[in-house]
């Protein structure tokens, strides 16, 4: 009898393990809501339209997460206050134009992940392109601006400096 046991609590076990082992997770929604999505992508094209120098002050006091932090194509990490001091960045983000490509959006509950690719163009000649992760967390009825992380693609021209000077 208490072999039988011992197999049955065995089995048991291991039925529990496969089956934990391979359940879907809670924390990803399986078919984001449409909803969300439109929202992320309204979010987004207001965070582009919004981190330039014209309008970048009004934007990051209220869509813009006290946490946010970029690491930026050109390498220079930045957070919140050090981007908003940035001004010949934010110029630069003003005056060139974007082309956006493959973004996909991606919703876990309250956060929200944008990956894609972007070409930029001064003055109609392309200057390079980049992969782009950004991240918004919704904080109540606002999807607020998180991360962003970019890196040139290997078919990029050489790379300008945006660095700050002081």
């Amino acid at each position: 009898m208490k072999q039988f046991l011992k197999r049955v609590l065995t089995l048991l076990i291991i039925g529990f393990l496969i089956i934990g082992c391979t359940e879907k997770t809670s924390f990803k929604e399986d078919n984001p809501s449409e909803i969300a999505t439109k929202e992320l992508d309204t979010a987004f094209k207001k965070m582009w339209k919004n981190v330039t120098l014209t309008n970048a002050a009004n934007y990051f006091e209220t869509d813009v997460s006290d946490d946010f932090y970029t690491i930026n194509a050109d390498g220079i990490v930045q957070n919140k206050e050090q981007l908003l001091s940035d001004k010949k960045r934010l110029e630069m983000l003003e005056i060139l134009d974007f082309k956006f490509f493959d973004q996909q959006i991606k919703v876990f509950g309250d956060v929200g992940i944008i990956n894609g690719r972007i070409q930029a163009f001064s003055e109609g000649i392309y200057v390079g392109e980049i992969f782009y992760t950004a991240i918004f967390v919704k904080y109540g009825d606002t999807w607020k601006y998180e991360n962003w992380q970019g890196t040139w693609t290997k078919d990029s021209p050489p790379t300008p400096s945006f660095i700050l000077v002081e």
